[in-house]
């Protein structure tokens, strides 16, 4: 085979696979619930990296859900669920471990006291935008993200709001969870 053959056929399939990942992305993007989540953003700042933020998404607690006063403020596995115009988590038992799920920490907000992820999900940047963490007194970061059943939510774009108890940005239609 010739080297040229052989620069085609690997540019071809690497065509076929940036398609195949972009076209998963796309369907579940169209396919999985959407929801508007609060944030706790912050830029991680290294040196060696591209334009992105990342964030920290804040949880309610599935109605019915709560940790016992003997407990300790620990981080505890949980699964992300969307439930009306909300992203709840509902907390495993004490002990209980599963690969898909994700790892919450109980935070302080000024809605009162709430769960967080622990590891964020990044949110990458256009060059020239600027960073939307940086925000004023009485702001708040919120993203609308795709959550999939097993996992961490994908961000899909972001939207600063004044601070407000349980509110949530204008444009919250979901598509359909089929």
């Amino acid at each position: 085979m010739k080297p040229l053959t052989r620069g085609l056929l690997l540019a071809g399939i690497q065509l076929l696979l940036a398609l195949a990942v972009a076209g998963t992305l796309l369907y579940e993007r169209n396919t999985l619930p959407r929801v508007w989540a609060e944030t706790t953003g912050f830029d991680p700042l290294l040196p060696i990296r591209g334009r992105y933020v990342e964030l920290n998404l804040v949880v309610d607690l599935a109605p019915g859900e709560a940790p016992s006063e003997a407990e300790p403020a620990a981080w505890r596995q949980g699964r992300l669920d969307v439930r009306g115009d909300r992203l709840v988590a509902t907390l495993l038992p004490e002990g209980e471990y599963s690969s898909d799920t994700v790892m919450l920490m109980p935070v302080a907000t000024p809605a009162g006291p709430r769960w967080a992820m622990v590891e964020p999900v990044a949110f990458f940047l256009p060059e020239e935008a600027e960073d939307p963490t940086r925000l004023d007194a009485g702001e708040v970061l919120w993203a609308e993200v795709s959550v999939p059943e097993r996992g961490s939510p994908r961000p899909i774009r972001l939207e600063v709001r004044p601070l407000s108890p349980g509110s949530v940005p204008a444009d919250t239609a979901s598509p359909p969870a089929g």
